[in-house]
């Protein structure tokens, strides 16, 4: 009698919902929502009255299995539903230290899978050769689509010194399998380092993501840079799957003059909010960017703003394509959907969104024996990079010399 109680009180609410979502849509659409939703109503009714176990159905269950299919329907890969205690977990990648593999990945609701958007510098991920846009299809034998989102997370998460069995699928190639070793993921926001270059000293920067702190470690990197009378810099956003376009606005402010449009963002009805530059005190110097595949969201802010001003080439590969804004809306049972609710546009007014940016200068990256020492260098905010070991490195190294010579 309860849960009978429970479920006519679930489709009371519903159909309020529904009938105010059907004035909001016939105002644009002209769509009957509820029309096109009565067969799940009807589902739902049936089940109710003649599911022969009615008396064990666990409302809850019942309802994420529709949040989800729901948000599947939408065919976004960028939007998600997380449960509550899904919620509460989903924190733990942006606190800056974790025991993991240091991959950044997103759902793929068409596949029900993991993408992998970008692995993180010299972290196991990366050093396994995991690349972006691989698709994580089973986790220690384990099928990912039997998994929720953040099971399929805290599952490639574990204690440091464990073994998880990755197998992926990566388009042009089948099947791969990988034996990844977890390790204690410290990150550092952004790294440097000081390159003696056919006797020039150019100023390396590079930045792993847009969380909280990423600006004001920019400005400590540049400034190291500038101390040390650099002629001009490297900026390194490869394999940066983004964060928070706050961060990502003021990183772009200390190479583009103040007022100068950054990017805008658009929604579905048109509405545009425009984020310009504050403008920043550092001199004008000679700079090229590297990107990859591994480029996404904010690092794609960053660099079509800087690509479309003239302020560097980008040298690499064509960035991720990830430029929808994701909106995050808190649900009555402590779930969130994180929902696309616009997309942004570079100064130019390109849209990116599945497509990326294309280089200027197309390398791709050959991966040299021995590239990788067995040190923890992702918390390390000065190190030492070695560029006759990473070809779009020197690339970028002639290219910058040319110039100023």
């Amino acid at each position: 009698m309860k849960k009978s109680i429970k479920i006519i009180f679930i489709l009371a609410i519903a159909m309020t919902v529904f009938s105010f979502s059907l004035t909001l849509f016939a105002q644009t659409a002209q769509v009957n929502v509820y029309e096109k939703l009565q067969p799940f109503f009807e589902s739902l009714y049936y089940i109710e009255r003649e599911y022969f176990e009615k008396d064990d159905i666990d409302i809850d269950k019942l309802t994420e299995a529709s949040i989800r299919g729901l948000i599947s329907g939408l065919g976004d890969r960028f939007t998600y539903y997380l449960t509550a205690e899904e919620t509460q977990e989903s924190n733990l990648e942006q606190e800056g230290q974790y025991g993991g593999l240091g991959l950044h990945v997103t759902y793929d609701a068409q596949f029900k899978v993991l993408r992998v958007v970008s692995p993180m510098v010299g972290t196991p991920a990366f050093k396994a050769g995991l690349k972006a846009n691989d698709l994580i299809i089973t986790i220690d034998s384990m099928p990912v689509d039997e998994m929720t989102y953040m099971e399929s997370v805290n599952n490639l998460r574990g204690d440091p010194g464990t073994i998880v069995k990755l197998e992926v699928f990566r388009e042009g190639i089948g099947s791969l399998e990988f034996m990844v070793e977890r390790k204690q993921i410290k990150l550092a926001m952004v790294q440097s380092d000081i390159i003696e270059f056919q006797g020039r000293k150019i100023g390396y920067i590079r930045i792993n993501n847009f969380f909280e702190n990423a600006n004001s470690e920019l400005r400590n990197a540049l400034n190291r840079s500038f101390d040390n009378k650099v002629e001009g810099i490297i900026l390194d956003l490869r394999n940066n799957p983004g964060g928070y376009l706050t961060q990502a606005i003021l990183t772009a402010s200390m190479f583009i003059d103040g007022g100068e449009k950054v990017v805008t963002t658009r929604s579905s009805d048109g509405y545009e909010n425009v984020y310009k530059s504050i403008g920043n005190d550092f001199p004008d110097i000679p700079m090229v960017t590297l990107v990859n595949q591994g480029s996404a969201s904010s690092s794609e802010i960053l660099s079509g703003a800087i690509k479309d001003y003239g302020i560097s080439p980008l040298v690499g590969e064509r960035t991720f394509g990830k430029a929808a804004v994701q909106t995050l809306f808190p649900l009555s049972n402590g779930g969130e959907i994180w929902l696309t609710t616009a997309h942004y546009f570079t100064p130019n007014g390109a849209d990116i969104h599945m497509k990326g940016i294309e280089p200027d200068i197309l390398v791709e990256y050959i991966s040299p024996e021995g590239e990788f020492e067995d040190t923890d260098e992702t918390a390390l905010f000065e190190i030492k990079v070695y560029p006759e070991r990473d070809n779009q490195l020197l690339t970028a190294l002639d290219l910058l010399i040319e110039g100023l010579e």
